[in-house]
């Protein structure tokens, strides 16, 4: 049985939009599913698990923005640590749809639904879990991108460039805003045991992934099949010395900066002097100190752009 969670507000309403069109085709060519739509925010990841034993529901096709399938990952992982596997397919109807754009999953939704009805392209990715049990499928990023997620999914322009198809722009503006008027923190980085002062910093995440906030490349090396996370730390005393780093990240040729620096491990510690905002997926949640640890292949995705990793 095929399980389709729909989220309807994602992209200012373009998730209820898509919704009907899927549902039309879906019903046109006789496809069993049974639908589910979500009526309010953190309740996907409780719905994705229940879809899955209530319906036995092999593969479940998600509506929605990163928030959405961060939820839903959520969900999923919980069904399988309780003996239920189910993949996962994607139609992105978010704002910044960094998770399709990871695995080749087209924008347009009935070519989205295509590749989320194959039986051929699948794989199964790694998961970034914290201390607290939450999982991520992108990245979890502490301090200046945590500040940005929260303001950016709190700001009326966000709305507004949805509507117009801009919404990726929206990240970008908050970045500005954020830029003028943030204060470095001190830090303590761990890595697999091994600790890393970072007397000035900016941000640092923890990337499943290559691209968070709208697809910029934040970790162009980040692969969510190799059982590894991937960690950058901007550092730096002035704002001046960053400014290039603002202008290069979204092709990802800030990596030669000496301000960025570039760690890998399994189990990742994050200490800082100050409680720094923390986003997930780009969704807010929580603040430092944190500890994520990588589980290896822990999730199925159906998608179609796996070979771009090896």
């Amino acid at each position: 049985m095929i399980g389709v969670l729909v989220n309807p507000r994602s992209g200012d309403g373009r998730g209820c939009d898509i919704w009907r069109e899927v549902r039309d085709r879906l019903q046109k060519f006789s496809v069993p599913h049974v639908a589910v739509i979500t009526s309010r925010a953190g309740e996907t990841g409780e719905l994705a698990e229940k879809m899955v034993s209530e319906h036995s529901i092999e593969k479940l096709i998600v509506i929605g923005g990163d928030g959405t399938i961060h939820e839903t990952a959520g969900g999923l992982w919980q069904a399988y640590r309780n003996g239920s596997a189910c993949k996962l397919a994607v139609i992105p109807a978010g704002t910044g749809n960094d998770f399709a754009k990871a695995y080749g999953i087209p924008t347009d939704p009935v070519r989205a639904l295509e590749v989320a009805l194959s039986n051929e392209n699948y794989i199964h990715i790694d998961l970034l879990r914290t201390a607290g049990g939450m999982v991520a499928v992108n990245s979890i990023g502490a301090g200046f991108d945590g500040m940005v997620a929260k303001l950016t999914n709190e700001a009326g322009y966000k709305k507004l460039l949805n509507r117009i198809g801009l919404g990726k722009l929206s990240y970008f503006i908050t970045i500005l805003r954020v830029f003028l008027h943030y204060k470095p923190s001190r830090a303590w980085l761990e890595v697999d045991g091994v600790i890393h002062e970072l007397p000035d910093m900016w941000l640092a995440a923890i990337a499943n992934i290559p691209f968070y906030g709208g697809s910029i490349q934040i970790c162009p090396a980040a692969s969510p099949f190799d059982g590894m996370a991937d960690v950058v730390v901007i550092q730096s005393r002035g704002r001046i010395r960053l400014l290039p780093i603002l202008f290069t990240v979204y092709q990802g040729k800030h990596t030669q900066h000496p301000s960025v620096s570039f760690f890998k491990g399994t189990s990742i510690r994050l200490r800082t002097e100050h409680p720094l905002l923390i986003q997930a997926d780009g969704e807010f949640t929580d603040s430092t100190p944190l500890h994520v640890d990588i589980v290896p292949a822990a999730l199925t995705v159906i998608g179609t752009a796996y070979k771009t990793y090896n």
